[in-house]
């Protein structure tokens, strides 16, 4: 087995790496994009059917969107026009959201991991096998080598299902790292982020894990009594937000030094739960992957709200009622707007400091793919087979 050595700065970073080059925004898995997205109502700017449900999450990069289907195909659209690029037959739905790094596109179905050419489709690499959903995490940087003293490209992380996560040269699809101390990410969706060195993901049956990166060897893990949930984390400022018991902040360095047994008593920084609340039990916990910027925490929940703590309190700030569960993810825009699509059918703008809904635009089926912001468009996809493009 080879491991790679990781020069600390790097694993220790704060900065957004891979900014607007993958699920989520960043490494951190936060949210947080560069465009502010449609800040007033938007017109569609084009439309562009797939042969299926659309539940991946568009990424944009330098205009091109790249996005999966149900219908076994993973295209590269052309975000000023809508046109297609190109498309890649990948042999079963493509659900999982991709990540762009090194002119390579990468992403996961259940026929294995996969490394296309960005610009056209070719495939570089894949690794066959049955494997979830969740959205590859690429870490990229000059200080990357091998055990050997190779320097490696990059490193694409992905969780073999109910076995271990593997990170992989993003060159040419070689192991270079296992995690062996426990389980891998959960149910398909549930995805990897990286913070100050620290691997983290939500395990699926009840713990949320965090590894570290240089040794490869788990750091703690929190049980968290939550079965069903398909979510992932955040990490900001070295606070991970996760759901255990509740939506919850915890150091992610602190609680590592001497917590080596899981626990679920561990002191939070804060926790949130709706008391009472049927759809807030642990048995149907029913929130979206979770966004974080300096204020604020922000999630979708399954009782049609769309929900804002204060990041530092935890603190109710406001919740938005919608017409359906929202199991879509916020996409935080650099303006003052984040966006979210809803089972209702909708996309929404919102307003992230009061909740006020600023717009909504109606697609033609449920919207559970997270959308993203490039320029002042927003991208996403729908149930109904189409991913659009609103200006």
């Amino acid at each position: 087995m080879l491991l790679f050595l990781l020069i600390h700065p790097l694993a220790q970073a704060d900065s957004p790496l891979l900014q607007d080059q993958i699920w989520r925004g960043n490494i951190a898995r936060t949210g947080e994009y560069t465009s502010t997205g449609p800040v007033k109502e938007p017109q569609l700017k084009w439309k562009f059917k797939t042969g299926g449900l659309v539940r991946s999450s568009p990424v944009i990069v330098d205009g091109t969107v790249y996005i999966g289907s149900d219908d076994k195909n993973f295209y590269a659209l052309d975000l000023a026009s809508g046109k297609e690029k190109w498309k890649f037959s990948a042999g079963a739905p493509v659900r999982s959201s991709p990540a762009v790094c090194s002119g390579k596109v990468f992403f996961i179905n259940a026929k294995g991991v996969f490394a296309l050419n960005a610009e056209t489709g070719e495939k570089v690499w894949s690794v066959p096998g049955m494997f979830s959903d969740d959205s590859p995490l690429v870490l990229q940087g000059e200080t990357i080598t091998d055990r050997d003293g190779k320097k490696l490209e990059g490193i694409l992380f992905y969780g073999l299902p109910l076995k271990n996560v593997i990170g992989v040269d993003i060159a040419d699809g070689r192991e270079v790292w296992r995690y062996r101390d426990g389980g891998s990410t959960g149910k398909g969706g549930s995805s990897i982020l990286m913070h100050r060195g620290l691997l983290t993901f939500f395990r699926g049956s009840q713990a949320t894990v965090l590894v570290d990166v240089l040794t490869e060897r788990r750091y703690y893990e929190i049980d968290g009594g939550i079965d069903n949930a398909i979510f992932t984390p955040a990490a900001r400022g070295g606070i991970c937000f996760s759901y255990i018991n509740g939506i919850v902040a915890f150091d992610m360095i602190e609680y590592g030094k001497g917590n080596t047994k899981k626990s679920s008593k561990l002191n939070m920084k804060w926790r949130f739960q709706q008391a009472g609340e049927k759809l807030w039990d642990n048995q149907h916990p029913g929130i979206s992957s979770i966004s974080v910027d300096d204020k604020a925490v922000y999630f979708g929940q399954v009782d049609k709200h769309v929900y804002a703590l204060d990041s530092n309190t935890g603190t109710l700030l406001w919740k938005t009622i919608t017409g359906g569960p929202v199991s879509s993810s916020p996409a935080l825009g650099s303006g003052e707007l984040l966006f979210v699509g809803g089972q209702d059918k909708m996309i929404y703008g919102i307003n992230k400091k009061d909740g006020a809904i600023a717009w909504k635009f109606a697609t033609g089926g449920p919207v559970y793919s997270s959308p993203a912001p490039s320029g002042n468009a927003v991208v996403v996809g729908s149930d109904d087979g189409y991913v659009y493009a609103l200006e």
